[in-house]
């Protein structure tokens, strides 16, 4: 989503209480002072990694630096000390100029919305802007702008403890000379081309400067063995040092103390050096120093010499020797805690992984297990940090972090029975702080801890009580909080964690509808749009029912059930693609799918099981054609319409290989199954061959007297197949020679190809809806297939041969994947929604399939049931056109399909009551007479036509010699009509039947008019210049014009019901303006669309004002301030809206159908 900040006009008072509009300022980029440099602790050592990162910050302008472990996933190595270190630097911060800012990410933070507040966050805090935004890569996007207004600058941006790509990806976007120091235990979410400084153990002098921090003078041969009992692992050392000096705060003597605390650690530690080595401690350490062991050390004290052996480092490579190491050292530690103070650490053992936990909870739980207060929990808690077992940071009533290397330990301590009963007893704790819900259960909805309600599922699932979690996780309230507060991934989640038929289904509806419930503004508005995909669902009716008749803020809620509710078999759909998406491939292990088309030459990668988008590959060559992935998905190859076909490397996002053919087209890609060569099909009618190892064009193939379309490699590699669409002709190619050895068609075109497993047989597409099932041996078509629906532009088959699926393009309104039976030729299934496919690819185990489609998305198919999709509901299809009659019982619906009817529907029951049907083109527009009786419409066929509302019966009132007309309006009183037709606007008398021209506009096509209450003058809009003239209706003289949209074109305009004002639509900039029609001035911009806004209507009161455009959006704002007071986000453009008189129903037109809600102000 866009921002979605009202920059309109606010309110200023002027003389004598005059109101006047005055526009918001831009987004300041004034630039904060630098921040002070971070805290380094004193005992920090110098690290040769730390050099590395200052010279890699230092060493260039923009781009990225990454600190990472050698041992990939590990903890506690001191990444983001290390990160630290280089902040506070004097060399880095006169490079930087001070300019240096730190960034915590965190596990915890995994939602769109979550990881954009975080960037608006740095944006605050680098510059004064303020600037909200709810989707990451436009909050990103704005940061980047905001750095580069300073090119006199450079920053450096240090991004601490990334877990995912998509958190670091929008601090990645723009500030050319600004620098991200990012660490990470996951090299894979780095970017591409990121230098990276790895971490590994300390060196010999390095541990041994953290372990005798601030402690006197210890034993040469103590410190060896306590070097060797840690592994030099930088989170045993400083644990290590801090049990020393506590007991040297005790008074214990420091050579005593020192050595007592070694022989703890042996004492659980050397079982690990025994185990991996098969040799003496003491051959180990004259292996080491070439004397014997004569030190009386026994066990560790000799791994680390004066040399490295490797045994340390070879401990660390071992997990289950880095785990003997953590509870030598732990135990060390706790045995210097108060009585019960070991029990009470192990206790915090059942909080969530690398999560931050409120103080007050941890004292919770402390005082359900043993009664301990508030107050000398918090004492337990600065102990514990000061032995460095866990670490406290005193915001927000103080936070406590358990290092996961630790909270490991403990959990294994503890044992699977007290965990989980440790869960019951945190629970029980919580729930008895809550007030009541229905039937005396907790109402957990009510949670205003954040890391409680992030968790609070998981810990009904540990502590057993699953059917508890799944009636907490179905509760509406649960999910509209958790909706509110963490964006629609996190009730989805909380769902389908739940092994319950029950949850699953559930979850399943909610994922069918996530595309819809990102970001809204207002933020309230996500309920609603919840709440109207719900409703019309058995399982959820009661409770939406139940929660929609509570007070709350203004909300459009369901009149009608929407027309465009999902087939069941959807599993989800996923959107972002700024255009039609023609390629959909999905990767062999089916963990995730690439997807291309549009006009951004954009690649996405999405998490096929969460729809969570992974990347995106952006590339500079033009629209995607085609995308093919590795059989073992270490890379993939895009076809693109400028001819290159690109390959990028999934994991790090980095283009590897550019290839470079012809100029035309790259229109299909196939790899051959043991990824030696690829094959791509181009607009000149060749084939290429390519080596993707060294990027040679091996072999050009000929022979197609066509573009070529599509290209099929055989499971066995042995042959491919192509297609060209115009010669009618599959040709078959043997890889080994590359010699057409067949080439056969049955219809003048053929589209797809697409070859069965076992290759024993393949199908093609034909241009008049048929499918030719052949038989590879003999040449010959052994069945044939005929889609209902028109010419099929996609074919897949299932990966066991057992069905194939077919999608076609000539119908708007079908949308329809049909499921065959190859050997009967039956259809045993239909899915899908009305729309235009363009693409298609089956899942590996055959279990779903996705599908993109011209509207941009891309819909995953559940292929496990042969069953029909359900009909389509009366109220769908493309509704172009929509008025309300004045009484407000019916309504008129004007489509944009097949049939160009006008439907009339009951407003109260949303049944058809009469179709209208004589045209002969779609409808363009409409309106009812002032009395009901009548109404009339505007059409391609450029006719204008009266219609009797009781019986039906019409008259052409008009025929538009000039172009069709695309817009009318009635006058108040009923009499005449105003019709506009390209640049010429009518009048119609109803009493004469007469139609006379009254003016021409400049504009080339007049795409908005409206009459005034008085009927004096009237107003139109459209293409060209961009303006609104105003017409004297008696002269014809044109008597004001205000200047609009400055991009040429106004889509929608209305009125206000005292004609002072009115507001417009139109161009490319998404906004909806307001005038002042006396001054013809500007006086607010409406800002919150992301695509053209199609349609707006004035409220009755004059007090609101409603618009909805291609991102299927209705936005209902406030007239006098330009707040956002609601919205509805429904699953197609919307393309046309109007108030009831009542003020009360809002009807809606758009792809999808026809749509009424009912307005609820808000209490």
């Amino acid at each position: 989503m866009r921002d979605n900040t009202f920059h309109g006009p606010s309110f200023i008072q002027t003389g004598a209480g005059s109101t006047q509009y005055n526009y918001l300022l831009q987004p300041s980029s004034r630039l904060r002072e630098p921040p002070p440099a971070p805290k380094v602790e004193d005992w920090l050592v110098d690290r040769a990694e730390a050099e590395q990162a200052m010279a890699a910050v230092c060493g260039q302008e923009g781009g990225a630096v990454g600190i990472t472990t050698a041992l990939e996933g590990a903890g506690g190595f001191g990444k983001s000390t290390l990160a630290t270190v280089v902040a506070a630097s004097a060399r880095v911060r006169r490079h930087f100029a001070d300019r240096v800012y730190v960034f915590g990410m965190g596990r915890d933070v995994r939602h769109r919305a979550d990881i954009a507040k975080k960037v608006c966050e740095a944006a605050r805090f680098i510059t004064e802007d303020t600037t909200p935004f709810d989707d990451p890569d436009l909050a990103g996007a704005h940061l980047g702008r905001l750095l580069d207004r300073h090119p006199d600058h450079r920053f450096l941006l240090v991004i601490d403890d990334i877990w995912e790509a998509e958190q670091l990806a929008p601090f990645l976007i723009g500030g050319r000379r600004c620098v991200r120091l990012v660490t990470t235990r996951r090299p894979e979410s780095l970017p591409r081309g990121a230098r990276r400084v790895r971490v590994d153990a300390m060196s010999e002098d390095q541990a041994r400067t953290v372990l005798t921090w601030e402690l006197p003078p210890l034993p040469r041969e103590t410190v060896r063995g306590l070097l060797a009992a840690t592994g030099r692992w930088p989170l045993l050392l400083r644990l290590t040092n801090r049990v020393i000096a506590a007991q040297l705060d005790a008074g214990a003597e420091p050579a005593m103390a020192a050595h007592g605390v070694l022989e703890q650690l042996e004492g659980k530690g050397p079982a690990a050096v025994d185990e991996l080595a098969p040799f003496s401690h003491a051959s180990v350490l004259s292996d080491v120093t070439g004397v014997p062991d004569s030190s009386g050390v026994s066990g560790l004290s000799g791994v680390y010499g004066r040399g490295d052996s490797g045994l340390g480092r070879r401990l660390l490579d071992d997990p289950e020797q880095r785990k003997r190491l953590v509870r030598a050292t732990v135990e060390a530690a706790t045995g210097l805690l108060p009585a019960q103070g070991r029990q009470r650490l192990a206790e915090l053992a059942v909080f969530a992984e690398d999560e931050a936990v409120p103080v007050p909870l941890a004292a919770m739980l402390w005082h359900a297990t043993s009664g301990l207060g508030e107050l000398p929990a918090r004492h337990l808690c600065k102990t514990l940090h000061d032995l460095s077992l866990l670490t406290m940071d005193k915001a927000d009533g103080g936070q406590l972090t358990l290092h996961d290397v630790i909270r490991d330990y403990l959990r294994h301590d503890l044992g699977p029975e007290r965990v989980t009963e440790l869960h019951r007893v945190l629970l029980d704790a919580v729930a008895a702080t809550l007030p009541p819900g229905p039937r005396r259960r907790a109402a957990w909805w009510e949670l205003t801890d954040g890391y409680l309600f992030d968790h609070t599922v998981d810990h009904m699932m540990a502590a057993g009580h699953s059917g508890e979690a799944e009636t907490v996780a179905s509760d509406l309230r649960w999910i509209e909080a958790r909706l509110s507060r963490r964006g629609p991934l996190a009730p989805w989640s909380d769902l389908v964690r739940i092994p319950a038929p029950g949850a699953r289904a559930r979850a399943q509806d909610l994922a069918r509808a996530m595309h819809l419930l990102e970001g809204t503004q207002p933020a309230h508005a996500v309920r609603a749009v919840l709440r109207s995909r719900l409703k019309p669902l058995a399982a959820w009716h009661d409770q939406v029912t139940a929660r929609e008749h509570r007070p709350g803020p203004p909300a459009l809620v369901n009149a009608w059930p929407p027309p465009d509710l999902p087939d069941p078999g959807l599993r989800r759909t996923l959107t972002g693609h700024l255009g039609e998406v023609d390629a959909v491939a999905i990767e062999p292990g089916g963990t995730w799918l690439a997807t291309g088309g549009g006009h951004d030459g954009s690649v996405r990668l999405w998490d096929s099981a969460t729809g969570r988008r992974l990347a995106t590959l952006e590339s500079p060559s033009g629209r995607v054609r085609a995308v093919a992935i590795a059989r073992d998905g270490a890379w993939l190859a895009v076809g693109h319409g400028d001819g290159t076909v690109r390959i990028w490397d999934p994991a790090t996002g980095r283009n590897t290989t550019t290839l470079t053919g012809p100029s035309r087209p790259a229109n299909a890609v196939a790899i051959a199954p043991d990824a030696d060569w690829l094959a791509v099909g181009h607009g000149d009618g060749t084939v290429r061959i390519w080596d993707p190892a060294t990027g040679r064009n091996t072999t050009t193939l000929t022979g197609h007297a066509g573009p070529v379309v599509t290209a099929e490699v055989a499971t066995n590699g042995a042959w491919l197949a192509t297609t060209a669409n115009h010669d009618g002709t599959v040709r078959v190619w043997n890889t080994a020679t590359w010699q057409c050895v067949a080439a056969f068609g049955r219809d003048p075109w053929v589209g797809s190809v697409t070859i069965a497993p076992d290759g024993t047989w393949l199908a093609t597409t034909g241009g008049t809806g048929t499918v030719h099932i052949w038989d590879t041996e003999s040449g010959r078509v052994t069945r044939t297939l005929t889609d209902p629906a028109g010419r099929v532009v996609a074919l897949v088959i299932a990966p066991d041969g057992a069905w194939l699926a077919t999608t076609t393009s000539n119908n708007q309104r079908d949308g329809t994947v049909r499921i065959w039976d190859p050997v009967t030729g039956e259809n045993t299934a239909r899915l899908g929604c009305p729309g235009w496919v363009h693409t298609m690819a089956v899942a590996p185990d055959g279990t779903w399939l996705a599908t993109g489609y011209g509207d941009g998305a891309v819909r995953l198919w559940d292929t496990g049931d042969d069953r029909d999709a359900p009909p389509p509901t009366e109220r769908a299809g493309w509704v172009n056109s929509v008025a309300i009659a004045p009484d407000g019982t019916w309504l008129a619906t004007g489509y944009v399909d097949d049939e160009n009817v006008v439907r009339l529907w009951d407003r109260a029951t949303g049944r058809s009551i009469r179709t209208l049907a004589g045209h002969t083109g779609r409808i363009h527009a409409l309106a009812i007479a002032p009395d009901g009786t009548w109404l009339a419409t505007a059409s391609a066929d450029h006719t204008v036509r009266i219609w009797d509302t009781r019986t039906g019966r019409n008259t052409v009132a008009h025929t538009a010699d000039g172009g069709a007309p695309h817009a009318l309006a009635i006058a108040p009183d009923g009499d005449w009509l105003a019709v506009a037709a390209h640049r010429h606007i009518w009048l119609h008398d109803r009493a004469t039947g007469r139609t006379l021209p009254v003016v021409e506009s400049p504009n080339t096509l007049v795409r908005a008019l409206a009459i005034a209450p008085d009927g004096t003058w009237l107003a139109t809009a459209g293409n060209g210049d961009g303006a609104v003239r105003i017409w004297d209706t008696a002269t014809g003289a044109n008597t004001a014009t205000l200047t609009s949209h400055r991009a040429g074109w106004v889509q929608a305009m209305a009125f206000a019901p005292n004609s002072t004002w009115l507001a417009t639509t139109g161009g490319d900039d998404d906004h909806v303006r307001v005038w002042d029609r006396v001054t013809g001035e500007a006086v607010a911009t409406l800002n919150g669309h992301s695509g053209h806004v199609r349609t707006v209507a004035v409220h009755p009161a004059g007090a609101m004002l409603a618009t909805g455009g291609d991102d299927g959006t209705v936005r209902i704002w406030d007239a006098a301030t330009g707040r956002p007071l609601t919205m509805m986000r429904v699953d197609g453009p919307v393309h046309a809206c109007t108030w009831a008189q009542d003020g009360r129903h809002l009807a809606v037109g758009g792809m999808r159908g026809a749509y009424l809600y009912e307005f609820r102000p808000g209490t």
